[in-house]
């Protein structure tokens, strides 16, 4: 079976989403800092009246070089939308899933739950990441908390 992904840099890292949850790419999104917030949460953005967490993914991943600065990946995963802040956007890939690679056991905590697997490329790999996981991680980052920032309709 094959399906396509959405393929993206953070730092030298390429990586990439189904492209099924992609509602749109978006260069220079400004959003609200939320105080107290986790430092892979870049803050709430408002796009045309839904609400929706800004995950930055240099820190999300915990990538150095990564400036996460230039573009926002708006996805909905399951019922939320949730907004990913990267460095570059590639282009619309499509794998057999066949060629996944799971990712190794020894990784842990959020880099556990981030990573579906990899693909195999010409030079290096594509990182697949676990939406999901990023969007339930970008929901309740403490673990603690239940308080969600579903996407919420605002009307004007």
């Amino acid at each position: 079976m094959e399906r396509s992904f959405l393929t993206f840099n953070v730092g030298s890292y390429l990586l990439g989403v189904p492209s099924d949850e992609l509602i749109e790419v978006n260069k220079n999104l400004r959003c609200t800092k939320v105080p107290g917030s986790p430092k892979m949460i870049r803050g709430i953005l408002n796009l045309r009246g839904l609400l929706m967490p800004v995950v930055d993914m240099g820190a999300y991943l915990n990538i150095g070089d990564a400036k996460s600065e230039s573009f926002c990946i708006i996805l909905k995963v399951q019922d939320n939308n949730i907004a990913l802040a990267v460095d570059a956007i590639g282009d619309i890939a499509t794998f057999n899933l066949d060629g996944l690679v799971l990712p190794p056991t020894h990784l842990s905590g959020q880099f556990q739950d981030a990573i579906l697997g990899a693909f195999r490329l010409s030079e290096g790999l594509l990182i697949i990441l676990d939406t999901v996981a990023i969007a339930r991680n970008a929901q309740n980052p403490s673990g603690s908390s239940h308080l969600s920032y579903q996407s919420i309709a605002i009307s004007s």
